[in-house]
């Protein structure tokens, strides 16, 4: 084998390896992450598959596009299905997911960017308030504490 061939062959190896390390880096996190940080990080995720569906649809490659819409979907499943439909906000939830589901089916099956934008507004707007709960929750004890 040549240098040239050896280069690329080692260059491919780290990259598997550093691939390997943000993986588990990655699963680390998340397994060590509490309810409300993994909620977050659903939210970050769909966010990202959205921006990159929209960014996606600037150009010609169609798988990349479903790529990026079919997982945004699935993010959003994860964050339905726990949901209680015998609670009002998890009936409202629910509605609000499954509009975003459709908005993003049809997206995809059309292939029409302008149905994105909409849906990343509104998880945008959830993902907010989501936070903002979280960390009114996390600063109620030190409150408490501070008393």
């Amino acid at each position: 084998m040549s240098s040239a061939q050896a280069a690329p062959a080692a260059a491919s190896a780290t990259d598997r390896s550093a691939d390997a390390r943000l993986a588990r880096y990655l699963a680390d996190q998340v397994r060590t992450a509490t309810p409300v940080q993994r909620l977050l990080m659903l939210f970050d995720q769909l966010r990202r598959d959205l921006l990159r569906a929209e960014a996606a649809f600037g150009g010609t490659d169609l798988k990349e596009i479903s790529d990026h819409l079919v997982h945004a979907q699935e993010v959003i499943q994860a964050l339905r299905d726990p949901l209680d439909p015998e609670t009002e906000l998890g009936r409202a939830l629910r509605g609000v997911y499954g509009f975003c589901l459709e908005h993003l089916v049809q997206a995809n099956l059309r292939k029409d960017p302008t149905m994105v934008p909409a849906v990343r507004q509104i998880v945008e707007r959830i993902a907010e308030a989501n936070r903002t709960a979280a960390a009114e929750c996390a600063a109620a004890p030190e409150a408490a504490r501070a008393r």
